[in-house]
């Protein structure tokens, strides 16, 4: 008991500091408990979203999940994706996960976006939102991983949202193919690109060079915390590539 009030005590401060939800506190926190009890009887909930979207969720599909509570999560990014993008622009969206930013692009401001989700499993919950909103002509979803160069590497499968690229000892891993951007996409005329790959943004970088020259991409939103050390690597670098 005492862990659950915790946790709605935690919930209820993000609560206060979510623009959407700062005034409607009591409503995110009746949403929350609900998701959470529906759950444990039902594995897969469909949601209606905003416009005509909908998503499944499932208790550890952080990357969506949140939106039952928020309404929008990732307001200030979200936002921004749907104020900018028109239908002609090209999205890609780098660690789509099970495709929050995607389904935005391309449901809503029906753009083209390419999802790119390297975990098999997490993978496969992006394909069952892309066929639920009827989007497989928009979304173009690529099961492999971004790096500086055409390889195989590992990915962690049990940290959820959290899963990255680990060393070939680590227990929980997949090996994946690699592939660099300027191999996939140096001929695209891409608009937007959404970088998300816990701490490897320096190396998706590396592999991104001629991409990134291109006079077509106007908006990268990349997420740079300290993640990073993780591959020995420090913010300054990946500041100074872009």
């Amino acid at each position: 008991m005492k862990k659950i009030i915790q946790k709605l005590k935690l919930r209820n401060k993000q609560f206060g500091h979510h623009p959407i939800t700062k005034d409607k506190r009591i409503k995110g926190l009746w949403r929350y408990v609900s998701f959470n009890i529906l759950n444990k009887f039902k594995a897969n909930i469909k949601y209606n979203w905003i416009g005509n979207l909908a998503f499944y969720a499932s208790k550890g599909d952080a990357g969506i999940v949140a939106n039952i509570y928020y309404g929008l999560h990732e307001f200030n990014e979200s936002m921004f994706i749907l104020h900018y993008l028109r239908e002609k622009d090209v999205f890609l969206d780098i660690g789509a996960n099970v495709g929050h930013y995607s389904l935005l692009a391309s449901g809503i401001k029906n753009c083209h976006s390419i999802s790119i989700e390297p975990v098999p499993s997490t993978f496969k919950r992006l394909n069952e939102q892309v066929i639920l909103n009827k989007l497989e002509d928009k979304i173009t979803t690529l099961n492999i991983g971004i790096a500086n160069k055409s390889s195989e590497l590992n990915f962690s499968v049990d940290k959820k949202t959290m899963n990255r690229i680990v060393d070939s000892n680590y227990k929980n891993s997949v090996r994946i193919p690699v592939e660099t951007v300027d191999s996939l996409f140096k001929k695209k005329k891409i608009s937007v690109i959404k970088i998300d790959v816990e701490g490897y943004e320096k190396f998706v970088l590396q592999g991104s060079e001629t991409v990134l020259k291109n006079k077509n991409l106007n908006v990268i939103i990349i997420e740079i915390n300290f993640s990073n050390k993780y591959y020995g690597v420090k913010n300054e670098e990946i500041s100074e590539i872009l």
